[in-house]
């Protein structure tokens, strides 16, 4: 085979050539159409005289709409239209020479009939050279995979968009090995059509039966909205069927970019654990108008929160993203990877290393690039750490905010979002309490600025995957081939993915006006230990044979089950799906400033019992369960 042929490449002269010759017989035919036979005489020599002109022209108009740019091989409905536009540039000049010029004898004047048959068959032919070197090319490709002896045969599960978008990229890319048997949808208006040559076999209750009949060697699940129910339904009969499973990506994953069989994964926990994919159309409809244009600072934006926002405010289009962290390292890295993400769009991407509780490097950064909103994911989060450096998380999680709110106060920042917890509902340790005294900071940010600014939190549970997270800890016990340690066998957390996460954290912070708490719909609680045995079994191993689980107790601050909501504070639904908002308690701000001025000196003299002691007069539901404290004198803290 030539290499022309094994590259699908066909050169640009060899391009021009096919529709020359296409334009030519298309506009001889035209006229033979027009007259049911060969023209007269006079519409014969004017056809003739114009044929080389009406060639070279339709070519040129080819060439520079760029039409011999696009490779024939990957022939689509844009290119149709580009191509239909093209030939519909010579023909509309045609047309207009043919009202104007009144003199029907010109060289230029065609019968209205031949210029609209000529639009069709010049299309029609160069789409039909098109298509019919697609055929060739994907015919040639399937052969040499063929020849090759390398093929995986295929069962997709989901014949929508994705599936199509899938089984289109195994046909055309004979690099991967793969063939296509057959799709299988619960719908019953496609069982039984032919979607991309390929036949929808059934329903996905018979994947086993099909699995047997066909021979398959492996299913993907390519329904990029798939409910979680349903992956883990798809994964219990692969398992009983004995063959491996794998996944695309969800759209929160991939928000609007093309699904390539490169995204294909196994299944992950997080495909059984995080909560059903919101409306992503919706979402960058209703986000989109409250950050667009807009200068955004993230802090910790090298954490696994403040990269993932960053990642998305990006596709809102603001005018820049400032990356602060004190962190250099991360923010190293999350500067190339926003910059590479933002390659085609006009975001200003600024680093800026600098730490919350250094306030006068703060106000540099807020009075270098003005930021107008603020996403503020900084914190420090490990529970039993911050039991053991109670007053770095003072210093961090507190001091930090309050410098960070100062700035914006006086920066004039429009929007404020700070990233909080269920830990900080009725604490039990000291994360929790500071990152409920910060979010009582932001409420009385928001009343003392009143109105014009707009003031809020985002409190939701765990992440899965984020850093120090329980499941790369998992993951990375499997890879050791165990034991897994979980603390109690009881033990419920409420789970979401980043970006599920992310994404509701910005949408939330449009509605954030006067200090009110969204919550984020973290569906139902999960057994850490049916978490646990879910990892093992994703990754083809057997609980109590292949890894062992043990229990090492409760940690220091830690409860077995989190709350998202304090019980005075009431939840109400919004106008987004998944966000529902409490409204601020009555608090006494007044006397806040001064309990924040108490933590501060208390861990400024690292005195962690007085700083216990504090926070257990605050009215913020602080019930330690590992203090034990010294006496205190009388008054003290009042």
């Amino acid at each position: 085979m030539k290499h022309w042929v094994q590259n699908y490449m066909l050169s640009r002269g060899t391009q021009m050539a096919v529709d020359a010759l296409i334009v030519l017989v298309s506009f001889v035919l035209a006229h033979v159409l027009r007259f049911d036979g060969w023209p007269p005489r006079p519409d014969a020599q004017k056809m003739i005289l114009a044929l080389p002109y009406v060639v070279m022209l339709q070519v040129s108009v080819n060439y520079f709409v760029g039409m011999y740019r696009r490779v024939w091989r990957y022939v689509s409905v844009p290119d149709t239209v580009h191509l239909a536009g093209a030939v519909g540039v010579i023909s509309l000049v045609m047309l207009v020479l043919r009202l104007v010029i009144a003199d029907g004898r010109s060289m230029w004047v065609f019968p209205i009939g031949s210029i609209g048959i000529n639009f069709l068959l010049a299309t029609a032919g160069m789409l039909g050279a098109r298509l019919a070197w697609r055929v060739v090319c994907e015919k040639a490709a399937r052969a040499k995979t063929q020849a090759n002896g390398v093929k995986l045969r295929t069962l997709l599960i989901g014949a929508g968009d994705a599936g199509i978008m899938t089984a289109r990229e195994i046909t055309r890319r004979r690099d991967l090995g793969l063939q296509v048997c057959g799709f299988l949808d619960d719908e019953p208006g496609k069982i039984g059509s032919v979607i991309q040559g390929v036949s929808v076999l059934g329903p996905t209750y018979l994947l086993p039966e099909m699995v047997k009949k066909h021979r398959i060697d492996q299913v993907i699940i390519t329904m990029a909205n798939a409910r979680r129910k349903t992956v883990r339904r798809i994964l219990d009969l692969c398992e009983f069927a004995e063959v491996p499973v794998k996944i695309i990506p969800g759209l929160y994953e991939i928000l609007g970019n093309h699904v390539t069989v490169s995204n294909v994964r196994p299944v992950e926990i997080e495909d059984l654990l995080g909560r059903d994919t919101i409306n992503i159309e919706a979402w960058l409809e209703a986000s989109q108008s409250s950050y667009v244009g807009k200068r955004v600072l993230i802090t910790g934006a090298g954490g696994s929160i403040g990269r993932e926002l960053c990642r998305q405010i990006a596709t809102l289009n603001p005018a820049s993203i400032i990356l602060l962290d004190k962190d250099e390292n991360s923010v190293f890295e999350a500067e190339r990877e926003l910059r590479a993400a933002c390659e085609n769009k006009k975001v200003e991407i600024v680093p800026a290393i600098c730490d919350l509780r250094v306030k006068t490097r703060m106000r540099q950064v807020f009075a270098k690039h003005v930021p107008q909103v603020v996403f503020h994911a900084a914190a420090h989060k490990h529970v039993p750490l911050m039991e053991s450096n109670v007053a770095e998380a003072i210093f961090n999680n507190v001091v930090g905010s309050q410098r960070l709110l100062e700035c914006a106060a006086e920066f004039g920042v429009e929007r404020c979002v700070m990233v909080s917890t269920d830990k900080a509902v009725n604490p039990t340790n000291i994360m929790g309490a500071t990152k409920r005294v910060a979010e009582l900071m932001f409420q009385a940010q928001a009343v003392r600025l009143n109105g014009g600014r707009n003031y809020s939190c985002v409190r939701f549970g765990n992440v899965l995957g984020s850093r120090g997270s329980v499941v790369p800890i998992f993951r990375e016990q499997i890879k050791n081939g165990g034991p897994l340690t979980i603390t109690h066998p009881e033990v419920e957390r409420y789970f979401m993915t980043i970006p599920e996460a992310a994404q509701l954290i910005i949408q939330a912070g449009a509605l954030g006006q006067r200090g009110e708490i969204f919550l984020l719909d973290m569906g139902e609680p999960v057994k850490v230990f049916d978490l646990a045995r879910d990892m093992i079994r994703l990754s083809g191993l057997t609980v109590g044979e292949d890894i062992d689980i043990e229990f090492l107790g409760l940690r220091p601050g830690e409860k077995l089950k989190e709350e998202l909501l304090i019980a005075e504070e009431g939840a109400e639904t919004t106008r987004y799906e998944k966000i529902f908002v409490a409204p601020p308690l009555q608090y006494d701000f007044a006397r806040l400033e001064a309990w924040i001025a108490d933590l501060t000196a208390a861990a400024e003299n690292g005195d962690e019992d007085a700083i216990y002691g504090i926070f257990s007069l605050m009215n913020i539901g602080f019930r330690p369960n590992n203090w034990k404290p010294k006496e205190m004198a009388a008054g003290s803290f009042q």
